[in-house]
């Protein structure tokens, strides 16, 4: 068919051509099949779009990250394992409450069953507050470890479960304990989930992409049902649980590794922006989101701290309280501080003794005021350590070089800021300080250019920060005219915890 026109229109990525013709002699479209090979879709095509529409998102791959098929198809081997298991550990829940003895009464096993789930109830609340309060971000920014702890903490509950029969006059204790357990699993699952998801929706498709995950786990979830079953019903009296439990929990930890291992997160939290910085301040190259997912720490406890890094603690967000408390910040320290970061939303107060520095932040601070506060908190920690001639891990991995990185140019301001220390900043490093804000500016603009070239977002963070912020002012001093006499200069210092902020009514 000869056409003088053509429009073609395709359904996502990987969707079906649609080809519209204009014939010569008329003025309508005619749609035509851009198959030459087939007249019409066959039946396992036809399945497969059905399936694709049903359990993946819409739009996919486009619309979600690229590590979204790996880590789905690890996930649904570990939740195929793990209903498995749940299985064979509600058979022997059954036999601990008393199901099949003819001495066991109902008042007894449903007493058992209300105290367990009561006790879940607990568990739940009492660790979502104990995160929130105590960690804060944590399962956000730390989720791929706490999806791996929380699956084997999920491993141990039903281990516990499998161990009633054999232990039937604690079972009552027992089945309490797992199920804190198991609510304490799915606090973390629910949140590290909630955080992945998040990632992978690249369009703000979040439902869409939670929905279907639902979807997928309840289609795996009644497949292991069926298997359970088969497997309870085949072995008389389910005669090899703990081989099968021991097989299945082996397997489920092995995808869960790999399913965490498999994510390529582009944004910041404080193990990943330590790798970036480690590479960057001795080479002045960032290196890729994969590149550094590969390395980052999954086990809970475990990876770089910034004292390994640079030889101090980093604590975002702090209050003062107890700086002023131990009488470490005196008042001409602080009015000092006020005044040299002035014009910065945050300042930071570096404590020899506990080797800390706290980053103290204004109000209205935006993710990349939060990231640049910790790159140069990693910048004034080392150099402290060079002049305390302490081996931080940035400076063991300094090499000499014809180029210049981050680290050699941050030794060479301390050799140009040698002022002695004053006795009214005695506890502060002047040299430090002064070196490390004479190139913050530079160094974290080529740094934020660096690592947005090669896929990270600055954006939003993960980064530990408290919900501490201070704000400071500070009125420079006013000479009179004649050069008489100045006035006198004036500082304030507030911390205060930052609160929603409230709709103020005008007075009738």
């Amino acid at each position: 068919m000869s056409e003088d026109f053509k429009f073609i229109e395709k359904y996502g990525a990987a969707g079906k051509e649609i080809v519209y013709v204009k014939p010569p002699e008329q003025n309508s479209l005619v749609k035509i099949d851009t198959s030459v090979v087939a007249v019409q879709r066959s039946f396992i095509n036809s399945i497969y779009f059905l399936f694709r529409e049903v359990f993946l998102p819409q739009g996919y791959p486009d619309s979600v990250s690229d590590d979204y098929f790996h880590y789905q198809v690890w996930d649904t081997v570990q939740a195929f394992c793990s209903t498995i298991t749940g299985t064979l550990a509600t058979q022997a829940i059954m036999k601990g409450v008393g199901v099949g003895d003819t001495a066991a009464t109902p008042l007894a096993a449903s007493i058992t069953w209300i105290m367990k789930d009561g006790t879940g109830m607990v568990g739940r609340i009492v660790f979502a507050w104990w995160k929130g309060q105590v960690l804060h971000t944590c399962l956000d920014a730390e989720c791929k470890k706490w999806r791996l702890a929380a699956d084997f903490l999920n491993d141990l509950a039903i281990c516990l479960e499998l161990s009633v029969p054999l232990v039937m006059d604690y079972s009552t204790p027992l089945l309490c304990l797992s199920t804190s357990m198991k609510a304490i699993v799915g606090v973390a699952g629910g949140a590290t989930r909630a955080a992945i998801t998040q990632h992978q929706a690249i369009r703000n498709n979040m439902g869409d992409v939670s929905a279907k995950d639902g979807s997928q786990e309840t289609l795996v979830n009644l497949c292991a049902s069926f298997t359970g079953i088969a497997i309870l019903s085949t072995l008389d009296d389910n005669a090899y649980p703990w081989q099968l439990f021991l097989f299945f929990t082996c397997l489920h930890l092995f995808a869960n590794y790999c399913a965490v291992r498999a994510l390529h997160l582009v944004s910041f939290n404080a193990a990943r922006l330590m790798l970036v910085l480690q590479a960057y301040m001795v080479s002045e190259i960032a290196p890729t989101p994969q590149s550094v997912n590969s390395k980052e720490p999954i086990i809970l406890n475990t990876g770089l701290t910034e004292k390994d890094l640079c030889g101090y603690d980093i604590v975002l967000g702090s209050s003062i309280a107890n700086l002023v408390k131990s009488n470490w910040i005196q008042a001409n320290n602080l009015k000092f501080l006020t005044k040299f970061y002035r014009a910065r939303k945050y300042l930071h107060i570096l404590n020899k003794q506990k080797k800390k520095i706290y980053v103290i932040f204004r109000r209205n601070e935006t993710s990349s005021d939060i990231i640049q506060g910790y790159f140069h908190a990693m910048l004034y920690g080392t150099a402290a350590s060079i002049m305390d001639q302490e081996a931080a891990l940035i400076l063991k991995r300094e090499r000499l070089s014809g180029r210049e990185f981050p680290v050699h140019r941050l030794r060479a301001a301390l050799v140009k800021f040698t002022v002695k220390t004053s006795p009214l900043n005695a506890e502060i490093p002047l040299e430090a300080l002064k070196a490390s804000d004479e190139i913050i500016d530079k160094e974290f603009e080529e740094f934020v250019k660096q690592v947005e070239l090669q896929g990270w977002q600055t954006s939003h963070h993960y980064l530990p920060v408290d919900e501490w912020r201070g704000e400071w002012e500070w009125v420079e001093p006013y000479q009179k005219p004649e050069g008489k006499v100045l006035k006198k200069t004036n500082s304030t210092f507030s911390v205060v915890k930052k609160m929603a902020p409230i709709n103020k009514q005008p007075i009738l």
